[in-house]
């Protein structure tokens, strides 16, 4: 049940008389929390298109105004001035062939990789691409420009050289009571997230955690009590080594004891596959189709419908006052703070996120 601050706004009167005149009728003078004080700024959804009928599938930003889209035909495009404008690394025709990046990641604004279903490509300087050789399946995840992660048919794997080689490192095995019968089996292991270098965590079975707390040395297998439904995880993300969040669709729910135990937010995701990510502890989003779900204190989450004019494939958050999304058709739309008077051709309003602390995450 969401709760209901209500705030009052007090007025003190004070009266100055000398003792034995005669009293005299009191002015008042509005407090300056009463004061009808105009906005001077707004936040709203722009649009910053790739002008090509091409799919985009995923986005990536290091920082305000240095990002990556990639998508259909072998795409990767990039901007240094927040999508003002767009330049084609790799691909940007729709018409020509190469297969579909779903999935971008970089380490700093210099390392990045980009995968198709089984393909891995590396950049080293943040404009030209090279394909990896092998076969290289599950999102990857790197802790530094060469040491890096990924999860795939229950087993992870690890590089050390930038996506070179790979070494498995770990297989899923667990034990648990499933109707009242102890079941030892192999578990799937499809997502994968490390907030710190050292700790990391692995799901996608429905009860199943696989933890690392020596960069990933040793795995330990964490099992959640038997539930009705469909547990599994599809998306994983924490905001610190113990609190963190996983999307079991349509559902959201939320660790803070590192994966022991996981409870439920009420919050309204799209339904299909959502993604969270989080600019700091704060500031959460969630944006699939036209559902955008949000947080502005790690605990009450708000929905709301955006009408973009097609649907969200992906977005990420860089800081909690800029964010981008993308979709088919060129789409990307940029958030962002504006003065109050500011008008662009396709402006959305938006929910206004709170004041950048000092210190900030990465949300991508």
């Amino acid at each position: 049940m969401e709760r209901l601050t209500l705030f009052f706004v007090g007025v003190v009167w004070c009266a100055c008389g000398a003792a034995g005149q005669t009293p005299q009728p009191r002015a008042t003078r509005p407090s300056a929390a009463a004061k009808n004080v105009a906005p001077r700024f707004k936040a709203i959804w722009e649009p910053v298109n790739y002008k090509e009928d091409i799919s985009l599938s995923d986005v990536y930003f290091v920082s305000k105004e240095e990002g990556w889209v990639s998508g259909a035909a072998g795409t990767i495009l990039h901007t240094k001035d927040g999508g003002n404008s767009w330049t084609a690394q790799l691909g940007g025709d729709p018409h020509a062939e190469g297969k579909e990046l779903k999935h971008l990641f970089f380490a700093d604004a210099t390392h990045g990789w980009a995968q198709a279903w089984n393909t891995l490509f590396r950049t080293t300087d943040g404009e030209s691409w090279q394909q990896v050789n092998g076969d290289i399946r599950g999102d990857v995840f790197f802790v530094s420009h060469m040491k890096g992660f990924r999860a795939y048919a229950g087993k992870i794997f690890a590089t050390t050289d930038g996506g070179d080689n790979w070494k498995e490192i770990f297989t899923c095995h667990a034990k648990m009571e499933v109707q009242g019968l102890t079941q030892e089996k192999n578990c799937d292991l499809e997502t994968i997230h490390f907030p710190t270098p050292r700790v990391g965590y692995a799901m996608y079975d429905g009860r199943i955690t696989a933890k690392t707390e020596d960069s990933g040395e040793t795995w330990n297998v964490l099992v959640g009590p038997e539930m009705p439904g469909d547990q599994r995880v599809f998306w994983t993300y924490f905001v610190d080594a113990n609190t963190g969040y996983e999307t079991r669709p349509p559902k959201l729910f939320k660790t803070t004891d590192g994966g022991r135990t996981w409870q439920g937010v009420i919050a309204q995701l799209e339904q299909g596959y959502p993604k969270v990510k989080f600019a700091d502890r704060d500031v959460g989003w969630s944006i699939l189709g036209g559902t955008w779900a949000y947080t502005v204190d790690g605990k009450r989450w708000t929905s709301r419908q955006v009408h973009f004019p097609t649907r969200v494939l992906s977005f990420c958050l860089p800081t909690r006052d800029r964010g981008y999304v993308v979709g088919d058709h060129g789409m990307i739309y940029r958030y962002r703070i504006v003065p109050i008077d500011y008008t662009a051709k396709g402006m959305i309003d938006a929910a206004m996120m709170p004041a950048t602390p000092a210190t900030q995450g990465s949300g991508n």
